[in-house]
């Protein structure tokens, strides 16, 4: 096993030759560094550097489903999206976050190499929601760290298709939207990385799979409560950063849902867009 220094000097040269694999590279080795200091507090390195190699190697057919399957194993684990969670203000969140991030390129793998079962695809939705259920770090930059944000993993198991089909059951997708909700409605910080629009490309995979209904999209935004005038009687700042999380999130999904859709068949974007609008202006 490299040194964190001997791998980081190693990723640079990789990137410097395009991603590709050169003489002397083992890429299991690689892989395994770029593991273990998944969570590393050089944003350089983190974000740069091994999350770039991630997903270049996964694009360019480096990392085989063998691999992936391994990665994926390892990042869904304790020691990695589970390192450190409930902690606010630490950083284990990279290794949190990151892991996230380089579970969503399981996903993009599995298009291209189909490998995931329906099985596979339900644990990793159960595991992401317990995950979502006790996060909670909310900064999305860390000044002189880097970006810990990571948003990206839930869409791509809400999109995810075997044999041309989609996972999930109504039940299941409303369960994703309630974990969504839940992320929106943070007490502890107001947003300020676009996560709202992150968690919009869960919406969007949620309705692209058309089984829920205009009916099940509207009531999943009235039990946000848009229409609440009384959050500055509840606790300051809590509530307040709520309010404001909520009503950035409830905007971007309006202007989301105005943009027309060739993958929706069974949601009304128009419909939604204009319920949204009713509860921003009431």
């Amino acid at each position: 096993m490299k040194t964190f220094e001997e791998l980081k000097q190693c990723l640079i040269q990789i990137k410097n030759n395009d991603y590709s694999v050169s003489n002397g590279v083992d890429v299991d080795i690689t892989i395994a560094g770029m593991l273990k200091f998944i969570g590393h507090t050089d944003g350089e390195f983190r974000d740069g550097l091994a999350y770039s190699t991630f997903n270049s190697w996964t694009d360019n057919g480096t990392i085989s489903t063998t691999q992936m399957r391994h990665i994926l194993t390892t990042c869904l684990g304790e020691q990695h999206l589970f390192f450190g969670i409930g902690e606010k203000d630490t950083d284990s969140v990279f290794t949190r976050s990151f892991s996230s991030l380089v579970i969503a390129l399981a996903f993009c793998l599995h298009d291209k190499k189909p490998f995931l079962t329906i099985a596979d695809v339900k644990g990793i939705k159960e595991t992401l929601l317990r995950y979502m259920g006790k996060e909670k770090d909310c900064r999305g930059y860390v000044n002189g760290k880097g970006w810990a944000h990571a948003a990206d993993a839930l869409g791509n198991t809400a999109g995810c298709e075997i044999d041309g089909k989609f996972c999930f059951d109504g039940k299941e997708l409303l369960e994703i939207l309630d974990a969504v909700k839940t992320l929106i409605l943070c007490r502890n910080c107001v947003y300020t990385a676009e996560e709202d629009e992150r968690l919009i490309w869960a919406v969007n995979a949620v309705c692209a799979n058309n089984i829920l209904t205009n009916e099940d999209l509207i009531a999943w935004v009235d039990s946000f409560n848009p229409n609440d005038k009384e959050w500055w009687n509840g606790a300051i700042p809590g509530d307040y950063y709520l309010h404001v999380n909520r009503k950035n999130f409830l905007r971007s999904l309006y202007f989301n849902f105005l943009a027309p859709s060739d993958e929706l068949e069974i949601v009304d974007p128009k419909a939604i867009a204009e319920h949204l609008l009713v509860c921003l202006l009431d």
